[in-house]
């Protein structure tokens, strides 16, 4: 009703399995746009170690930081869709016709609160009712927060770790080819060794 999450781990696999083939069409699209930037960056990233063996350097540029800003843009859109599919979905069920069951008092509350579809007179007028119906919504809208905030600090982790990663490969690289072009200027011991031993 709100944000898919499961539409955000399974991604075009949801649509499909739901029967809607234009939308899965779509979705598959953006897994293959973010697979080949994914590829690009490896690529890339092979390139410039590649270089940094062979001329014992490399000069980083920008351009490598457009597909990572790419990256970053279509996860975005496909965030907003997560919650833009899930209400379309819901309204297209809504209007073929399918509503919740008389006694599922939790779904019709969520569809109401979320403005999905109006009060009746008599709910407006019944005060019990209502205050029914806010503490169904309040209940969702607090788990939709919970499970937010559990997904920023998985994600927190991960760029963490990505980060620590990507810091460690930088200086383990940064300092070995800086060593072989400056073996005397970093590693003046050498030559005080060799000049004892004279």
């Amino acid at each position: 009703m709100g944000f898919s999450w499961t539409l955000l781990f399974w991604g075009f696999w949801v649509p499909l399995f739901r029967g809607r083939k234009k939308d899965f069409g779509l979705f598959f699209l953006f897994f293959l746009v973010k697979i080949g930037i994914i590829v690009l960056t490896v690529k890339a990233e092979f390139r410039a170690l590649r270089s940094a063996e062979i001329f014992g350097f490399y000069r980083p540029s920008y351009i490598l930081l457009i597909p990572t800003l790419i990256f970053v843009i279509i996860e975005v859109i496909e965030a907003w869709l997560t919650y833009y599919y899930n209400r379309y979905c819901t309204n297209t069920l809504l209007a073929n016709g399918y509503y919740p069951e008389e006694n599922d008092e939790y779904s019709i509350a969520l569809l109401k609160e979320f403005t999905y579809i109006p009060y009746t007179k008599e709910e407006l007028e019944d005060k019990s009712i209502r205050e029914k119906y806010k503490k169904f919504s309040d209940f969702a809208r607090k788990e939709e927060r919970d499970k937010f905030k559990t997904f920023f600090a998985i994600c927190l982790i991960i760029c963490v770790i990505i980060l620590i990663f990507w810091g460690v490969q930088y200086l383990r690289f940064y300092n070995f080819y800086n060593f072989k072009k400056y073996k005397g200027a970093i590693c003046p011991l050498s030559y005080y060794i060799s000049i004892d031993m004279k």
